[in-house]
């Protein structure tokens, strides 16, 4: 081949890269018209705006009971991270408690924490009355079901004691709750209960109610640190299969948010 054959092959293939090429930037871009001229702006893609993270502790009072079984294998199948606050005079009623405790222990996504050895005995205005009774019976507490951590919630109460914030819910106990605090002692109340029937121990709150109550009170900010959110829920709601139901579709409901976070009571901001 001739010299300029070659020079007209190599300007021929440089023309139809070029032309290739500025095809393919108008394909991609927009035009914009200038003061005699045409210019190209690169279209960007939509940027999906990121949701801030919100954070739920689901927290279950009175343990070990039975329901606390059903407890532990829907969180181990859903392997969601929850909080429980156990009572040791369960122990008393049976071997089998003691095994849910066990159960408890072993599952790894699950962290017990202290509700008071006697749980009152259900006489909480005495039981007040007294704050060095209650911090002895919190320490027994935490000595008979060797309790890693010193996070308490006072039976009956919804009283919080987190860092330097303080939350007293008007009835007896505040002056029990410094004490515990000046021992080094978290505590917390709850921002939402599941309500349930204490004679039958039924939720009388469907899962979607619950779920919905979640939704607005983070979109609200009405917790106590905002855009953290504790539920209080009970062991003994659990003991049939048909509510065990209930808390696999509220954990799935609230998992359905991709920025919902399940968390330990362990890991709740100490700061607002």
């Amino acid at each position: 081949m001739s010299s300029s054959a070659k020079s007209f092959t190599y300007t021929l293939v440089a023309s139809v890269v070029t032309f290739g090429l500025m095809s393919a930037l108008v394909t991609r871009s927009s035009v914009t018209k200038g003061p005699g001229i045409a210019s190209f702006a690169a279209t960007e893609e939509p940027v999906k705006k990121k949701l801030p993270l919100k954070y739920i502790y689901l927290s279950f009072d009175d343990g070990p009971l039975h329901g606390s079984d059903r407890i532990d294998s829907i969180v181990k199948a859903e392997r969601i991270k929850i909080s429980v606050f156990l009572v040791g005079r369960q122990l008393q009623v049976s071997k089998q408690l003691g095994e849910y405790v066990k159960m408890y222990e072993e599952n790894p996504f699950v962290e017990s924490y202290n509700h008071s050895y006697s749980h009152a005995n259900s006489h909480y205005q005495s039981y007040y009355k007294d704050p060095v009774q209650v911090l002895n019976d919190i320490i027994k507490n935490e000595e008979a079901l060797k309790l890693h951590f010193k996070i308490v919630r006072l039976p009956g109460r919804n009283i919080w004691r987190v860092g330097n914030r303080k939350r007293d819910d008007g009835n007896s106990g505040a002056a029990a709750a410094d004490t515990l605090a000046a021992h080094g002692y978290t505590l917390y109340g709850w921002d939402l209960e599941w309500r349930h029937d204490p004679k039958t121990g039924k939720p009388t709150q469907t899962a979607d109610s619950i779920a919905r109550a979640v939704e607005s009170r983070l979109e609200a900010g009405g917790t106590f640190t905002k855009d953290h959110i504790v539920l209080l829920i009970h062991d003994e709601m659990f003991r049939e299969e048909l509510a065990g139901n209930e808390l696999y579709q509220l954990i799935r409901k609230l998992r359905s948010h991709e920025n919902y976070v399940f968390e330990h009571l362990r890991f709740y901001p100490t700061k607002p």
